[in-house]
């Protein structure tokens, strides 16, 4: 399995990037929309975290710029109903820390705002992946409506998501004591994080 290639831009594609590699070998590779506008000018590195999904007549590698997005893809197409097409749609929609907020918070209209995502995959989403993530350390254990008992859960959902813990302790000591509850505590760190 392909989990990580670096190597130089061969060619930019509508959905992707052709990336050769020092074996002068080129992979093809699926990457969410903002990441192929972010992609180096043909000729220069890149390093992307793969992910490889193997089908019954083809493999294809999807690309991301971090673990958290690779991590979080791989997630979302464990879901019933959700495949890589309607994953990598919901990256290039949404960052990793905007869809995990989307998710913990339970907002079923802005995830099904994706082409493809209706009412009920993005309930479907909510429900298997809140556990999923706080499993997987993406996102604390903590219910959805539940009030935080300290910032340590903060801290341990945002430095899973990739973020350095040095930003995370400094966006954590900001927020007022009477943030609110556990989504509404992430949404304002991400918010603050996305601004540094």
């Amino acid at each position: 399995m392909i989990a990580y290639l670096e190597g130089t831009v061969h060619a930019r594609l509508p959905d992707g990037v052709l990336l050769l590699t020092s074996g002068g070998v080129g992979y093809q590779v699926r990457l969410p929309t903002p990441l192929v506008a972010d992609l180096p000018p043909t000729g220069q590195r890149t390093a992307l975290y793969v992910s490889t999904v193997v089908r019954a007549d083809e493999i294809t590698l999807y690309g991301f710029a971090r673990p958290d997005g690779k991590a979080l893809f791989e997630l979302l197409i464990s879901v019933s109903g959700i495949g890589p097409k309607l994953g990598l749609a919901l990256l290039s929609a949404f960052s990793p820390a905007e869809a995990v907020t989307a998710i913990v918070a339970q907002d079923i209209a802005r995830l099904s705002s994706i082409p493809g995502i209706g009412r009920k995959t993005a309930t479907r989403l909510c429900l298997e992946l809140t556990e999923k993530l706080a499993r997987g350390g993406i996102v604390a254990a903590q219910p959805a409506g539940s009030p935080m008992s300290g910032p340590s859960e903060l801290i341990s959902a945002l430095t899973n998501l990739g973020f350095p813990e040095k930003d995370v302790l400094t966006v954590v000591r900001q927020l007022p004591p009477d943030a609110g509850k556990f989504p509404e505590q992430l949404r304002k760190a991400l918010a603050l994080l996305g601004r540094s």
